[in-house]
């Protein structure tokens, strides 16, 4: 089994349990990519119809149920003689060996588990399925310490075949009611009681009853008193004994009507501990002729001899008992007697079909694939036809077949063709506005794979890794594993760096900002004694050198011209230089209400010259002139704003 592509999806990995009804194991749902817990049942079970028909009907039905603490099922499935189940698959422990591994369990932690599970059971109730197996075996514990119920509805098709499959109880007989253990009518009640032992087994580390045959142990359910869990453990509150004293009541009556008054009950457990002890009102549920007693001795007084002759005779009826016993062991004998029989003869009868070599028919059309197996000596009425997508024929080809090709089989075995609707195809989901990894796994969850993805890059204001465009768009069919899925994914904005633009005319300043990829913002003109009109003086917010987003904005302040009350003038600075003397450097220095010693002259010469000096005055501020030959200061002219 392992290895197997079980329902042409479900890929078997390696076995995680079983019973004597299934083999539990993990599975990779190849559709979905997600891993699933697969039970297939057991082959002595494949062969009853009867028993596959309500075994899928119960299933289906428990598939509806949707519930934290109850295990999804998935799917219900066959794939040649294999019936299986596919449920969700819980990473964790069963309870059965959390008791095996550390005995007796706190009571905190009892009533924990038991409120959970009596959630699982109202929600089912609700509904109105019964479990009908009830045991640790079929309660998991998640590593976060959540309680899941599995096998819902699944034992009402066992146990309509206890006898032919008396095998399959053994594990369940321990928790049975007295009235499943008497072939009774269940109901919630039944859970209810199983549920009870469960707590018993949680509290105490042992179960209730135990015997050397599964009948030992159910008979003990309907007869035998149980044994209080205080007497083993005395610490045990009274309030939680209580509550497994009224589930497990022998007498329907004296139980709790429905799990969420036994969940209500659990919830004061740790509140109220010192409480009266539960005494059941309504007798153990027997009838007169099937109740044991106990004799009664020491009778001292005519009363206490008839009291004494009244008991004597049930106990007669004991050795009734006794005798009908023995006459069910000997019909349970005359029933497997007649099975054996009718298996001899039909394993005799089977021997007598001829064998036949299974052919290949896998990629033909289905017509010409029956014509060739009944030509091989198959019956028609023996193949069964499976419709699914494939990418591996085109459609109405067969492309998988049950048994294989070059097989020698029976001529009357059931046959399975896969048959080929075209190709598969899911919905693309939307996916925009998704971070990557959230859109490549919800893609996987549709059944495409990475290796379908293709993935661009391209700059966004979005954030990074986010997807803003996708193809095919949302709702278009997609074939798994063929139709490739394009990806848009930011990689953020693109960043640029900002230009200086002070001290450039507004025009210069645009083409610089533009040929840097980023916009002109506001423009702004303000009077300057620094700039002439039309010089930018300042810009913002960003400095010179910040690395910003591509097309962001860049605000402007241009000048507008000297302010109102500035006085500009020109004073001639002459240099006189001897004729013939070797060249000399000139250097004319000025400060005024534009900027403190601004150079305007610098340069060699070897003649006299006057140079027109240009100053700005403001009423706070006067103008300062000096002139230098070789580095020497040769004169100086000081220019007050009121001088001029």
């Amino acid at each position: 089994m392992i290895g197997r592509l079980l329902g042409g999806r479900y890929q078997i990995e390696q076995a995680v349990g079983g019973g004597g009804m299934s083999v539990v194991y993990r599975a990779l749902d190849t559709v979905l990519g997600r891993r699933v817990a697969v039970k297939v049942l057991r082959s002595q079970f494949g062969d009853d119809a009867d028993f596959i028909r309500r075994f899928r009907r119960e299933a289906q039905a428990a598939a509806s149920l949707s519930h934290p603490n109850i295990v999804n099922i998935f799917d219900v499935g066959t794939d040649g003689d294999d019936h299986f189940i596919v449920m969700e698959y819980v990473e964790g422990h069963t309870l059965k060996e959390w008791i095996q591994q550390r005995g007796p369990l706190p009571v905190e932690e009892v009533v924990e588990i038991g409120r959970q599970v009596c959630a699982a059971l109202a929600h089912a109730h609700d509904r109105g399925i019964v479990h009908r197996d009830i045991k640790p075996h079929n309660i998991l514990i998640t590593d976060a310490r959540v309680v899941k119920v599995t096998d819902f509805g699944i034992a009402r098709a066992i146990t309509a075949n206890t006898i032919t499959y008396a095998g399959s109880v053994i594990g369940s007989v321990h928790y049975f009611s007295p009235e499943q253990a008497r072939g009774e009518m269940t109901d919630i009640k039944s859970d209810i009681y199983s549920l009870g032992v469960v707590l018993y087994e949680m509290v105490t580390g042992h179960l209730p009853f135990s015997g050397d045959s599964p009948i030992s142990v159910a008979l003990k359910h309907v007869r035998e008193p149980l044994v209080e869990p205080r007497q083993l453990i005395p610490g045990i509150p009274q309030s939680m004994e209580n509550v497994i004293l009224r589930a497990m009541a022998k007498n329907p009556l004296d139980r709790y009507d429905s799990v969420r008054e036994m969940a209500a009950d659990l919830d004061v457990v740790l509140e109220l501990k010192d409480v009266p002890k539960f005494v059941p009102q309504h007798g153990d549920g027997q009838s007169e002729e099937t109740r044991l007693y106990t004799p009664v001795s020491g009778a001292e007084n005519s009363a206490d001899r008839k009291a004494a002759d009244e008991a004597a005779k049930p106990r007669r009826r004991g050795w009734s008992y006794v005798k009908r016993a023995a006459l069910w062991t000997l019909a349970v004998l005359l029933v497997m007697a007649v099975l054996g029989v009718g298996a001899y003869y039909a394993f005799t009868t089977w021997m007598r079909v001829p064998d036949v070599t299974m052919p290949n028919v896998v990629g033909k059309p289905y017509a010409d694939a029956v014509a060739q197996l009944t030509q091989s000596g198959f019956s028609q009425n023996n193949i069964q036809r499976v419709d699914m997508p494939s990418n591996a024929v085109p459609p109405g080809a067969v492309f998988k077949q049950d048994p294989d090709a070059g097989i020698t089989v029976k001529a009357n075995r059931s046959i399975t063709l896969w048959v080929s609707i075209g190709q598969e195809t899911v919905a693309m989901p939307a996916v925009e506005n998704m971070p990557l990894s959230q859109a490549k796994q919800l893609l996987k969850q549709n059944g495409i794979p990475d290796s379908q993805i293709a993935v661009n890059y391209e700059y966004s204001d979005q954030p990074k890794d986010t997807v803003i465009r996708q193809y095919p768009r949302e709702e278009v069919a997609v074939v798994p594993g063929k139709d490739q899925v394009q990806l848009v994914v930011s990689q953020g904005p693109q960043l640029v760096t900002v230009p200086n633009v002070v001290g450039s005319t507004e025009q210069d300043a645009r083409q610089q900002l533009t040929a840097a990829g980023l916009t002109v913002g506001k423009v702004q003109t303000q009077p300057d004694y620094k700039a002439p009109s039309g010089v930018v003086i300042q810009q913002a917010p960003y400095k010179p050198g910040d690395q910003v987003p591509k097309g962001r904005a860049v605000d402007l302040w241009v000048s507008s011209g000297y302010p109102q009350d500035a006085k500009t003038a020109v004073f001639p600075v002459a240099v006189a230089i001897p004729p013939g003397h070797p060249p000399v450097q000139v250097k004319i220095v000025v400060t005024d209400a534009r900027e403190a010693n601004q150079t305007v002259v610098s340069e060699t010469t070897s003649v006299s010259k006057v140079y027109p000096v240009q100053v700005v005055l403001s009423p706070d501020t006067g103008a300062d002139i000096k002139w230098y030959v070789d580095g020497q200061q040769q004169g100086e002219k000081v220019i007050p704003y009121n001088g001029t």
